[in-house]
């Protein structure tokens, strides 16, 4: 199965923060007749494995949930006033179209509602959305009717602007942060179940990143890994930033942490997914610093330390409705990826090694 196809799989199902359900189920299914060993654990995070037994252990980590919001309460007339799940703003929900979940396999459309120029209020017209100005209409009458439907307090919900290739080798869909990263490690299973390289892989793909890395802090700490890459989505250009504002730019190859606001990657990593990625043939970039945070600053911190790296496919407009990456982008990331792991015994040697 190609990058394009297994995005276009793995963009579909809703998976908010906690509520990562329909993701995992899809992705078992993907990865269960490649792998050696497939658990989930107690959190909910999704484990792949080859060569579950030997050492020195790389995890490999993408995280399945995305940015959505929360129903705070159903107001008469059947309108959801509702509050964020994960960094996304007020400003990119009205007009918008969505999908509420009341339970994993249910959904229901909407639409966010917000006020007309004609009614609103003298000094309205200039303000910024807020959260407590918006609201989701189903389409239904009553409290009542909504309830019937099972939509209640704390029934999460996803900005839908539908999916799929755009222009010229790019695609487009509400949550590639960080489903792009999911493709990516289902991929580097599937090339590599038949020949891994000499070390434990533990491919971990986890929930809740999007409240606070949740669900990395405590798979570290229980697969004990001597080496992680996490594979993710970062802001790509921007029409109109000032170019220390565009911490990577689409067509550029993969992008590669050195800092961010969470963690500080150690330069033997970053040298070795520069050279890894000159092994492959492909373009790679650095990542402007200090933008962002994914997953390593958990990983980073777990036990006694872990050294992390981190390899982020560009991504446009992330956290909205309508992020875009460049399919070649990914592509380039998966083959570094591969090419990195083909040396990461001797990067696992030489970093736990060291001495003052």
């Amino acid at each position: 199965m190609d990058l394009l196809n297994l995005l276009e799989r793995l963009c579909g199902p809703l998976g908010p923060p906690g509520r990562e359900d329909e993701v995992r189920e899809l992705l078992l299914e993907l990865v269960k007749p490649h792998a050696h060993r497939v658990e989930v654990d107690r959190m909910g995070n999704l484990q792949a494995w080859l060569n579950p037994e030997a050492r020195p252990r790389v995890m490999l980590d993408a995280h399945m949930d995305e940015v959505g919001f929360v129903v705070q309460r159903v107001e008469e007339g059947g309108f959801l006033r509702i509050a964020p799940l994960g960094g996304v703003e007020a400003k990119v929900l009205p007009g918008s179209a969505v999908l509420v979940q009341p339970r994993p396999g249910k959904r229901l459309r909407g639409v966010v509602g917000v006020a007309p120029p004609h009614v609103e209020k003298k000094g309205e017209k200039d303000q910024a959305p807020s959260w407590d100005r918006l609201f989701v209409d189903l389409g239904l009458a009553s409290t009542e009717a909504v309830r019937e439907t099972g939509v209640d307090t704390g029934a999460p919900g996803v900005v839908e602007a539908g999916s799929g290739p755009l222009g010229q080798d790019c695609f487009q869909s509400r949550n590639l942060d960080d489903r792009a990263g999911c493709a990516a490690l289902v991929t580097l299973l599937m090339r590599l179940k038949d020949s891994p390289p000499p070390v434990g892989l533990v491919f971990n793909f986890a929930v809740a990143e999007e409240v606070g890395l949740r669900g990395a802090t405590t798979a570290a700490y229980h697969l004990e890994p001597d080496l992680a890459l996490v594979v993710e989505a970062t802001v790509g250009d921007t029409p109109g930033a000032d170019s220390l504002r565009n911490p990577s730019r689409l067509g550029q190859g993969p992008a590669v942490t050195v800092a961010d606001g969470r963690v500080v990657v150690p330069w033997e990593l970053v040298d070795s997914l520069e050279a890894a990625a000159a092994r492959a043939g492909v373009k790679c970039q650095r990542k402007l610093p200090p933008y962002g945070g994914t997953d390593a600053g958990a990983i980073a911190l777990s036990r006694g330390g872990v050294p992390t790296a981190v390899l982020s496919v560009p991504c446009r407009y992330i956290h909205s409705p309508v992020s875009l990456l460049n399919l070649g982008d990914l592509a380039a990331l998966a083959d570094t990826a591969q090419a990195w792991l083909e040396q990461a015994a001797e990067l696992a040697g030489r970093l736990a090694g060291r001495r003052a």
